[in-house]
């Protein structure tokens, strides 16, 4: 069996705060939108875009929703990203 290739922590949220503006760019969604209804500050999700902060997992279901995706397919193009 194959060791599961190791993943540096440090760069998740980096990585996730790209995919989320990646897609909302591709949407065409403002931060400001985003945040209004997901029910979060706008600032939030800057802070969530540049990887200073981290979504709980509530805020990711919340986030998900409004862009018409499962949190796990916003989680999987994260992976994707880390595998590149």
């Amino acid at each position: 069996m194959k060791a599961p290739r190791h993943t540096n922590s440090n760069q998740i949220p980096a990585v996730f705060g790209a995919v989320l503006r990646e897609e909302r760019k591709r949407q065409s969604v403002s931060q400001e939108q985003l945040a209004l209804y997901a029910d979060v500050d706008r600032t939030f999700v800057s802070q969530i875009e540049r990887g200073i902060r981290q979504p709980t997992l509530t805020t990711l279901f919340k986030l998900a929703r409004v862009l018409k995706l499962t949190p796990s397919a916003l989680v999987a193009r994260m992976e994707r990203s880390l595998k590149r």
